[in-house]
């Protein structure tokens, strides 16, 4: 490092003092400048597009709903009252039949045959029977003899009404006209008795089954008209009227409760999953919108309400407002509090949104346009 005389040390720190004092006092008059300056104009986000609606003042049905099946007015799955081995089967799966036509016939040759002698026992009681009441006429026979003939003719007959009802029991006939179901035995099979030959429905129509909670029997009196809703017939309501209420609570403390179907579709068969819905008109005065318009999450439901601008240069705004919801039915919601009547409510387009944000009403079908444009 070369040598720097002791006279210019003085100076070289003056200069170097004075040159950062000029910094500094620069900086200062920047900084003086830069806040006289006017501040630029803040950054505004466009309006978010979302579909709105009104909050409607009508009519509104509530339900009161229950789970049920379906059950034939007639319809039995037919047993064999007595063991034996099938000897005729005139009848096909599916096949319609009419009452006390013949289904299954077993094995009654015994019977007959017993059926041979105990006809002839009844002929010749009988015959004794009439000579002895000629003969007590003229006394040629006591009377002893005369009732106890009486008591044979009697026990005779007895004994043979009572084998014809033993091979009547082996002809089982239809109970009532209706469908059959498939067939459970073959030709030449042994049944026992007990055991289920065949369905049976009937051509009388169908009930509905179902229990509801004891509160609800002022509702469901004899004769009320019911909505049902079967699964397996989507798009297919069926009306029903209450037939006939139990009078007797189960353990539960649940009502059981019977219901006609009024022309039942065809295709409607026992045993099907019914919804069961029996309508409550509600005040005129319900507020009710689309179910879309409210949101969920852990601290309850919400809803957007539409705040007009302030003016022409402004766009809406948006206020989140909580509401307790109720009846839920075909797309809309009953609101029991937190809106008034003609309140615009956001149906659609709320995840975008915060409280205050601003927005620009659009149609649902225009929403849905610029969603699968974006994709």
């Amino acid at each position: 490092m070369p040598h720097v005389a002791a006279s210019t040390r003085p100076l070289i720190r003056r200069t170097t003092l004075w040159a950062l004092i000029a910094l500094v006092l620069a900086g200062v008059a920047w900084g003086v400048w830069r806040w006289q300056q006017p501040a630029p104009a803040g950054y505004v986000a466009a309006p978010i597009k979302v579909a709105v609606a009104p909050v409607s003042r009508q009519p509104f049905t509530r339900y009161l709903e229950a789970i049920g099946e379906l059950e034939a007015v007639e319809e039995v799955s037919v047993p064999a009252e007595i063991g034996g081995r099938i000897v005729e089967l005139p009848i096909e799966s599916g096949q319609r039949v009419e009452r006390g036509q013949v289904l299954v016939r077993l094995n009654d040759a015994p019977e007959r045959g017993q059926r041979v002698r105990l006809q002839g026992q009844v002929d010749n009681a009988r015959v004794r029977l009439e000579r002895l009441q000629k003969l007590i006429t003229s006394n040629a026979v006591s009377r002893e003899a005369l009732d106890d003939a009486q008591a044979e003719y009697t026990t005779a007959r007895g004994a043979l009404q009572e084998l014809m009802a033993q091979i009547e029991q082996r002809t089982i006939r239809a109970p009532f006209a209706g469908t059959l179901g498939i067939r459970k035995v073959h030709m030449g099979q042994y049944v026992n008795p007990g055991d289920t030959l065949i369905n049976l429905i009937g051509n009388k129509g169908l009930f509905v089954n179902f229990s509801v909670p004891e509160q609800a029997l002022a509702h469901f009196k004899t004769g009320s008209p019911l909505l049902i809703e079967l699964d397996a017939l989507p798009g297919q309501p069926v009306t029903a009227v209450v037939s006939s209420v139990d009078p007797f609570l189960d353990r539960t403390r649940t009502l059981s409760v019977q219901a006609r179907l009024q022309d039942p579709p065809g295709a409607a068969l026992p045993r099907m999953f019914a919804r069961v819905r029996l309508p409550q008109a509600m005040p005129e005065n319900t507020l009710s919108l689309p179910e879309t318009a409210v949101t969920y999450s852990a601290y309850g439901e919400d809803v957007y309400v539409v705040q007009p601008a302030r003016d022409e240069k402004n766009a809406p705004t948006v206020r989140r407002v909580s509401v307790k919801t109720g009846e839920r039915r075909d797309g809309r919601v009953v609101i029991d509090k937190g809106l008034s009547a003609d309140d615009q409510v956001v149906t659609s387009g709320q995840i975008k949104l915060s409280d205050g944000a601003s927005i620009e009403p659009v149609t649902s079908a225009a929403l849905a346009v610029e969603a699968g444009a974006q994709k």
